[in-house]
């Protein structure tokens, strides 16, 4: 497969953690570079607690996705794992913190249909943050 843009390489390449590609991993690699880009990268010091409305595929997806880009492992306990009636991530470096909770309607679609997950996932790293989360910055 030719790869068409940096963010379809991102998403290779995280599918080599995940052992495949999905939209729930897209959605967890769009929530980690946006952590990046407001917060900075630094996989020691920033924590993550991800919210999912079950501890289950496809929502544990979420977190590979998450692990992969920032760096916050369960080897280094930084990133914690909740159940919750949502799905989101908030990470915090330093006295930042980034609250990303993926929009309803969002997730109701990728609940309803799970055909071509594949092809769904590559769709998620082309959509705007602003289409799939809602967004959060306490300083």
């Amino acid at each position: 497969m030719r790869v068409k843009s940096i963010l379809d390489k991102i998403l290779e390449e995280a599918s080599i953690l995940h052992c495949h590609i999905g939209p729930f991993l897209a959605l967890g690699v769009k929530a980690g570079l946006r952590a990046i880009e407001v917060l900075g990268y630094d996989p020691f010091r920033m924590r993550a607690r991800v919210v999912v409305p079950a501890i289950t595929t496809p929502y544990t997806c979420f977190v590979d996705g998450i692990q992969f880009i920032t760096g916050c492992t369960l080897g280094k306990c930084n990133i914690e794992l909740l159940e919750g009636s949502e799905l989101k991530a908030v990470f915090t470096l330093d006295s930042k913190k980034l609250e990303l909770k993926v929009k309803e309607p969002v997730l109701k679609r990728l609940e309803e249909d799970s055909t071509d997950i594949e092809d769904k996932a590559r769709e998620i790293m082309k959509t705007s943050l602003l289409e799939l989360f809602e967004e959060q910055l306490f300083e």
